[in-house]
Formats: structure tokens, sequence, C-alpha cells
């Protein structure tokens, strides 16, 4: 499974209305990484796609008791991180009128990729968390070949394993990863609409 099963996400929302760290806590390490390569690709300035994403984080928690559901909490910071990149990006320009009208151009050129860079975030945590699921030496060879970019031969002498042990490994997690296509698939078809709930 790629996250925890809805009782226990569920759980963590009750806790984050009732004011209790460990919602905040849950719900901070979900989404933190997800929305600060998101605000990145908006504004492209790392500090404060940091800076957006904590300002976001204390908003929500100012009105913890409001949010029912992941998808709420999900929706709302993703729109709020948007708003406060799009304000930032106000803020860069110069106050002249030709300065103001490239501004405004920028914006509808950053909101028609606003969807596009959200859905390849998601995607993204969600590869992340289904290959951290995986078995251990499954997961090591994972993060070589893929994360790290080494070569098959180079991952067999790292882990002191075969060739034929590294494929082993390659094909099983590719297996157990094939299994979670089909959520990633719906996760993409849905996210749109549940992100203007």
């Amino acid at each position: 499974m790629l996250s925890p099963v809805k009782d226990d996400i569920q759980d963590y929302v009750q806790a984050f209305r009732r004011g209790e760290e460990a919602g905040f806590t849950y719900f901070f390490n979900s989404f933190y990484k997800a929305l600060t390569y998101y605000a990145f690709r908006i504004i492209q300035d790392r500090q404060t796609a940091e800076e957006i994403v904590s300002d976001s984080f204390i908003k929500i928690w100012q009105r913890h008791e409001t949010f029912e559901h992941v998808r709420v909490i999900r929706s709302w910071l993703y729109t709020t991180v948007r708003h406060s990149c799009i304000d930032w990006l106000r803020q860069q320009q110069a106050a002249s009128q030709h300065e103001q009208r490239l501004a405004d151009r920028l914006k509808d050129t950053v909101e028609a990729s606003v969807l596009h860079e959200l859905i390849r975030a998601e995607v993204i945590r969600e590869i992340h968390a289904a290959i951290t699921n995986l078995p251990p030496q499954c997961r090591q060879v994972f993060k070589l070949l893929y994360i790290q970019g080494k070569s098959l031969k180079q991952v067999a002498e790292e882990m002191q394993l075969s060739i034929h042990t590294i494929k082993n490994q390659r094909a099983r997690g590719l297996t157990i990863l094939k299994k979670t296509a089909f959520e990633l698939y719906i996760l993409l078809l849905w996210l749109p609409i549940l992100l203007h709930e």
C-alpha cells in the first residue's frame, strides 16, 4: 500500500482537528517535501519555497479544527501554497505598468502549469513512499540503481552481491511496484477533482 489505511489516516485527521501534535506531525511529514518541490517549481527560489510552505503549515494549524478529511487538508495546502507563490511572484515585479503587465502574463503562465507540477509532486511523493515500503535489500537496490543512477555492476560491487542477485532484486521490486501503478493512475485521475472540491 502506498500510505496508511484509510482508518489510520482518519485518526490522524481527528488528532489534527483536536490540535494534537501527532496529527500536525503526520501531515507535515506527509506533504512538506512535495509542497516544497511544488513551490520551487513555480518560483525557482528554494529558500522562499521552504518559507512559503512553512507559512502554509502555520496557517492551516491556526484553523486546524475546521478540517474534516485528508482531501480537504491536501487541497487547502496546495491551494494556499499556489496563491502564496503567485503573490510572491507579483511582489518581485517592479511597480511600473509595463512590468505589471509582465507579471499578469507570468501569473497566467504559472497557473496554466500549476496542475501539472502539482500532479508531478504528488506522484514523486507516492513513488518515494512505495520504494520506502519495499523489502530492505530490494529497496537498497532500487535506490542505488534508480535514485543514484549506478550500473548493475557498481551496485553488485557496493552491496557485495552477484549481478544475478541484483537483477532478481530489481525484478522483485518492479513486480511489487507494478501493484501500486494502478493506485498512481487513480491518483492522477482524481487529484484535480479532489483539489477543487
